[in-house]
């Protein structure tokens, strides 16, 4: 499984990070795109861009004005890296896995494999929530940068 992961776009890779940044530092705040660029080490332009399609799929919101920035539109627990993998990539991200197209024939070949390991592949990026990559991280002892809120008390 390793290798068919290695074989996701740097744009998906990108939208994991950001993603997962955005649970795992927002706490629910809305947190700028250049912040998470810094975090990441991932060029804020690019991010940016790549934020549009996790909004067009309904992963997150921009909040707009002083104080916004992103938010996801549902809890971790609710959003699998298949659905980030998907909105970045499009629904068919995963079809060229599932063919031998434009491979020599031969019967020699276990063509069967493509399609199951592109299953399996699925089937592990729908298992896994982005909260499961934050509790991950904090047993890991990540460093965390959350958002400072101010309470006012009279």
């Amino acid at each position: 499984m390793l290798a068919c992961l290695m074989r996701l776009s740097r744009r998906a890779r990108y939208a994991l990070c950001g993603i997962f940044d955005l649970a795992y530092n927002g706490a629910g705040h809305p947190v700028r795109v250049r912040e998470i660029g810094a975090r990441q080490g991932i060029p804020h332009r690019f991010l940016e861009q790549i934020f549009q399609d996790l909004r067009r799929g309904d992963l997150v919101t921009g909040k707009r004005g002083p104080g916004g920035g992103y938010v996801l539109t549902r809890s971790p627990e609710d959003i699998s890296l298949r659905q980030v993998v998907e909105a970045v990539e499009g629904p068919e991200a995963f079809a060229g896995e599932t063919t031998t197209e434009g491979w020599a024939p031969s019967e020699h070949r276990p063509d069967f494999l493509w399609a199951d390991l592109a299953e399996r592949m699925i089937s592990a990026l729908d298992g896994i929530a982005i909260s499961d990559l934050c509790r991950e991280a904090a047993a890991r002892s990540v460093d965390r940068d959350l958002p400072t809120v101010l309470d006012f008390q009279i």
